[in-house]
This record gives structure tokens, C-alpha cells and sequence, in this order.
């Protein structure tokens, strides 16, 4: 009798689990392959920081300058609003436990052509940019066109 009375408790535990879960009084964190989603017009959401990327960089190597208007005349999914991204925003994408189709540290569903990206912080005449081999940051001459691309972003909130 008594192993039917732990059973019977052990069924009641699964369902009350259960049924919290489906209340969502439990949050549970989502799969890094559950936080980018595509959305099937050339962006990719991040549902964790509420960013809209663009889900390929500019296609090549491009300086500082022409990676800025590059990000303010970009188009995709139909929206104006494009800017160039912070190095916090850029960070925020390296995971050193995934790799795309290029080999970088970033998610699989954005296209990469370079291991590094420029970012909008500035210093003079050195424009910052992320590595996304290294997961670290640099500084380089904005003028310089031979070590990063571009990959726009927006607020998608």
C-alpha cells in the first residue's frame, strides 16, 4: 500500500509542476537557438535584448565611414530605421559555444563575411569594432577597409 501512495504523490507533483509551467509562474530560460529567430525578410530578432539584425553584413570589407551610411540607407524587412550597432550590441551577439556558417562566434542565422564588425563608438579618427573570433573589441583608423564589415541594426520595440 505504501508504494501506491508514493506513486499517487509523485503523479500529483508531475501535474502540479506541469501545470505551473503552463501558467508560466516558472521562468524557464530559453535555448540560445530559441533567442534568434528568423523572421523570414532578411532580419533576425534577438529575444533576449528585443534588437533587429540584419541577417547578412554589407558583403565585404568597407571602412568605418562608408559602413555608417551603409547602415543608414539599409532597407531590410522593409524598415528605415537602420543604424550602426554599439560594441555593446555586438558583444551581446558572441557566444563562444556556437559558430556560423563563416566560423565566427555568432549566431548561425546572421551571415558574416569578416571576423570583425565596425561599431558606432568613435575616438578621434579610430573607429571601434568587434572581433567575433576573439570575442574581444578593437580600435583602427575609420579610413582603414581592410579588416571588418557592417551588420545593421534596429530597435525592433
Amino acid at each position: 500500500m505504501k508504494f501506491y501512495v508514493k506513486i499517487l504523490l509523485a503523479q500529483k507533483t508531475i501535474l502540479a509542476l506541469g501545470l505551473i509551467i503552463l501558467l508560466g509562474l516558472i521562468d524557464i530560460p530559453a535555448m540560445a537557438s530559441d533567442r534568434f529567430v528568423n523572421n523570414g525578410d532578411g532580419t533576425v530578432t534577438d529575444t533576449k535584448t528585443g534588437l533587429m539584425w540584419a541577417a547578412k553584413d554589407n558583403g565585404g570589407l568597407i571602412n568605418w565611414t562608408d559602413a555608417r551610411s551603409y547602415c543608414q540607407s539599409y532597407s531590410g524587412g522593409g524598415h528605415k530605421d537602420w543604424r550602426m550597432p554599439t560594441l555593446a550590441e555586438l558583444t551581446s551577439l558572441y557566444d563562444p559555444e556556437i559558430k556560423n556558417k563563416g566560423g565566427y562566434h555568432i549566431p548561425e542565422l546572421i551571415d558574416t563575411t569578416s571576423e570583425s564588425c565596425w561599431a558606432s563608438e568613435t575616438r578621434d579618427e579610430i573607429g571601434a569594432r568587434f572581433n567575433f573570433t576573439y570575442g574581444r573589441e578593437y580600435w583602427l583608423r575609420k579610413t582603414h577597409s581592410g579588416v571588418g564589415s557592417v551588420l545593421p541594426v534596429r530597435s525592433s520595440k
